[in-house]
C-alpha cells in the first residue's frame, strides 16, 4: 500500500486514512447541528458570521438543532443504511462552533453521540480560540477511548 489514495498524491485523503484506522469496517461522517453559535455571530467577536460559513450549505435536512443528537444520528443512519448496511458512524459536530458553549453541555452532547452502536468516534469542528482547558482535558481523555478529530477552523 502507497501512502496515499494515489501515487500521485503527495498526502494521505481522508478515505484513506479512515480505511487505515478502521481497516474491518466502512465508516461514514454524519453531520450533526447541536446548537451552539459561534463569537463572530453572538456579537462577542462580531456579528453575522464569517462569509464563508453558510450553514444552510453543508448541512443535510436530518441535522437540525430541534432534533436531539441521538434522533439526528438515527435519521442519518436511515439515509446512508439502505446502501451500505454493514457501515459504522463518526458523529460529525460541523455547524459553527462545537465547543462554544459550556463545557458540561459539550461533553453532554458528545457522549450522547458516542452512546449509539453504531457511531465508532467524533469529529468535533470548532476554533483554536473556543478550547477552554477543563474541555482541552476532556477530549485528551477521551481520545485515549475513542477515535477522535477536532478540526481547527480559522
Amino acid at each position: 500500500m502507497t501512502s496515499s489514495a494515489s501515487p500521485t498524491l503527495p498526502y494521505v485523503d481522508f478515505a484513506t486514512f479512515l480505511q487505515r484506522h478502521f481497516p474491518r469496517q466502512k465508516v461514514q461522517k454524519i453531520t450533526l447541528t447541536a446548537g451552539f453559535s459561534c463569537p463572530t455571530r453572538d456579537g462577542s467577536m462580531g456579528k453575522g458570521g464569517c462569509t464563508y460559513c453558510n450553514n444552510k450549505s453543508f448541512s443535510p435536512n436530518y441535522a437540525t438543532k430541534l432534533k436531539s443528537i441521538t434522533e439526528q444520528i438515527n435519521e442519518g443512519i436511515a439515509f446512508f443504511r439502505r446502501k451500505y448496511p454493514e457501515m459504522k458512524y463518526l458523529a460529525y459536530f460541523q455547524s459553527y462552533t462545537n465547543t462554544y458553549g459550556e463545557v458540561e453541555d459539550c461533553i453532554t452532547k458528545y457522549e450522547e453521540a458516542l452512546r449509539h452502536e453504531d457511531v465508532v468516534g467524533l469529529i468535533i469542528g470548532t476554533r483554536p480560540d473556543c478550547m477552554p482547558q477543563p474541555l482541552l482535558d476532556y477530549l485528551e481523555e477521551l481520545s485515549k477511548r475513542t477515535f477522535l478529530l477536532v478540526e481547527y477552523g480559522v
